[in-house]
């Protein structure tokens, strides 16, 4: 009995014109804003994060594709060399055929 009144006491109340039961509804939803907003943050911030860490590596890549070019160029520019170093010994060959066929 104690408790029937205690509930329609509970129903009959108003507090700037909404119910106990409106207001049971407003602070679930706003309580449901907050962490939905927590949430967010929380998932944005982790986000942040791996954009960081993605960044970073993508520093690494860049450094070590430079890196890797360089080493190329260098190993293009060797093999321009010997390349006019062998033609040069091709010539130096034929020369000395061409002078062999003469004698």
């Amino acid at each position: 009995m104690i408790t029937n009144l205690f509930i329609l006491g509970a129903a009959e109340w108003t507090g700037m014109g909404l119910t106990a039961t409106d207001w049971i509804a407003v602070l679930t939803l706003v309580g449901t804003l907050i962490g939905t907003l927590i949430k967010l943050i929380r998932v944005i911030d982790k986000l942040s994060d791996q954009l960081d860490d993605l960044h970073e590596a993508n520093k690494n890549l860049n450094q070590q594709y430079q890196q890797i070019s360089e080493h190329l160029q260098r190993h293009d520019r060797q093999f321009i060399k010997d390349e006019m170093k062998l033609e040069e010994i091709r010539k130096e060959i034929r020369r000395s055929d061409s002078n062999n066929d003469k004698d």
